[in-house]
């Protein structure tokens, strides 16, 4: 590959990737100054098929693959945020079994990657809307700096570099998975 770590390979390999979710109308808003909680729940919801499919997946994946990785699972938190603000949260859908390690820890680079803003996101909503807006997902289990390094160790020691490509090919697919809940989402208002 090149003298890049997995880690800076796989960043730079699904930037674009990350920059249409990240960038996407729907959820664009939980940073803008002005964000409305009609805005906040919206994004939510659009979030939750996602993550609950993504888990459900990796929960299979996980062991049938001899992946040594514990899955922090958030879905029932976001729901639980998502019916607070009167919503309903779509149903997860079924995202076909991990056939290699290297596809496991593709979702799984998404899925943990999806933690990083968390707190981040939490201080603005909170600062924004106050008491109003529920938390729980993103405050309860926030990706401390040592978990997001004990999950790069993880990725470099089940993939080595022949395995990259398969890798960046699973967390395209699960980046995809982030704007096929958001298009749903767009489709259902």
């Amino acid at each position: 590959m090149s003298k890049l770590t997995l880690s800076e390979w796989l960043k730079r390999e699904t930037r674009a990737d990350h920059h249409r979710v990240d960038q996407h109308p729907l959820l664009k808003p939980l940073l803008k100054r002005d964000v409305s909680l009609e805005e906040y729940a919206t994004a939510l919801s659009a979030l939750y098929a996602p993550i609950a499919s993504l888990e459900m997946a990796l929960n299979s994946s996980l062991p049938a693959n001899n992946v040594d990785y514990v899955l922090v699972e958030r879905a029932a938190l976001l729901k639980a945020d998502i019916e607070q603000l009167g919503g309903q949260a779509e149903p997860a859908y079924r995202i076909p079994p991990s056939a290699n390690v290297a596809e496991v820890v593709g979702k799984l680079y998404v899925l943990e990657g999806s933690r990083l803003g968390g707190a981040m996101i939490a201080r603005h909503i909170h600062s924004v809307l106050g008491s109003q807006a529920p938390l729980r997902f993103f405050t309860a289990q926030p990706l401390q700096a040592e978990q997001w390094a004990a999950f790069w160790r993880c990725a470099e020691h089940y993939c080595p570099p022949p395995s990259w490509p398969a890798l960046r090919v699973s967390a395209q697919q699960a980046f995809e998975y982030f704007i096929q809940g958001v298009e749903a989402e767009v489709g259902s208002i």
